[in-house]
């Protein structure tokens, strides 16, 4: 007779089959979170999600919430992990960042000392993040920007490649986890890893998260934990991505919504300068979807305005066409902290 399924170990508690719990996260640096999980009644696998990396990413936070309200332990094979809210302190205060202004996605895998983002990343990572076989990181657009619902992940590697084929999302970008965010860093320690962005932050979208969590129950069926068929759009893939930048300063109005496709040539938004009203268009490079874009705004030379994906048959030859479009980098943090939302144009 083969064993009985054990009962899960994690952050000094014991979770028995069939069972779920509520855990304090809580490092000797005075940094308080919690997460919940759910020990199924049978052998699966351990799916780990994640939300509030970054604090005013509301979305996320309410879709992992969500996600708990609807897991039944009794139902479930394998193991859940859902961290709602990583960035506790992000989270109360509103910000992206921790109140220090590090981005705490910049930091994984973490060290045990340094600063509190190289703590609180560390101790998450070996606690928790280690204990998984597959990593969700819930994300929305930066300050003043928002995305299509999307996956993102390193394509080239099989693993991934499976996670965001089972999961219910309808678009799904090739994109290079750069150094320092949660997914690379899964992916450097062996565990398959996905993006998934949905809208804008600071904002709570009612649609954009129920979206989010038939996306995961999508993907929580595919992966054998629940039973069902929930029905799935059919997935377009994106190799190849492309930011257009401002080159002009004055009032910005976008003329199209994420999720558009766009022609060559086609006018997709407008820079007006207040002082003289000249007025000028945002023509569209090349065709293709817009993954994510500015809100209107006022802007300056260089400002990324839009986001666009080109779809692929295959990522063999995927790639993104300069440093912004790797919008996750992991470059070092602005010198001027004031300077530090304006010079974020990365999503992740």
């Amino acid at each position: 007779m083969p064993p009985a399924w054990p009962a899960l170990e994690l952050l000094g508690q014991t979770i028995e089959p069939g069972t779920s719990r509520a855990l304090d996260f809580r490092s000797r640096d005075d940094f308080s979170s919690y997460l919940v999980a759910f020990r199924g009644v049978a052998p699966g696998p351990t799916l780990c999600v994640t939300a509030g990396v970054h604090g005013d990413e509301l979305n996320g936070v309410a879709i992992a919430r969500q996600l708990v309200d609807a897991t039944e332990p009794q139902l479930l094979r394998g193991t859940l992990i859902v961290s709602p809210i990583v960035n506790a302190h992000g989270y109360r205060s509103g910000s992206r960042y921790l109140p220090d202004r590090r981005d705490l996605n910049r930091y994984f895998p973490g060290r045990p000392y340094g600063s509190i983002a190289s703590r609180i990343a560390h101790q998450l990572f070996e606690q928790v993040v280690r204990r998984c076989e597959a990593l969700v990181d819930l994300h929305t657009g930066s300050l003043n920007r928002t995305n299509v619902a999307q996956i993102r992940t390193d394509l080239r590697e099989v693993a991934n490649l499976r996670l965001a084929w089972g999961f219910g999302a309808e678009h799904v970008v090739h994109s290079v986890g750069q150094p320092g965010t949660l997914r690379r860093a899964a992916n450097d320690a062996g565990i398959p890893a996905v993006l998934y962005e949905a809208g804008e932050p600071r904002r709570i979208d009612a649609g954009e998260i129920a979206r989010g969590v038939v996306a995961i129950r999508v993907l929580l069926e595919s992966l054998g934990m629940l039973d069902g068929q929930t029905p799935r759009p059919e997935q377009r893939l994106y190799g190849h991505t492309h930011w257009i930048r401002s080159d002009e300063s004055g009032m910005y109005v976008p003329a199209v919504e994420v999720g558009d496709t766009v022609a060559i040539g086609q006018t997709i938004g407008t820079i007006t300068d207040p002082f003289s009203s000249d007025r000028t268009a945002v023509l569209a490079p090349l065709p293709g979807r817009v993954l994510g874009m500015a809100l209107g705004q006022v802007v300056i030379p260089g400002f990324a305005l839009f986001h666009l994906g080109l779809e692929a048959p295959s990522v063999g030859a995927g790639y993104e066409d300069d440093e912004l479009a790797r919008d996750d980098d992991a470059g070092p943090e602005p010198a001027d902290p004031l300077r530090a939302e304006l010079l974020d144009e990365r999503p992740e």
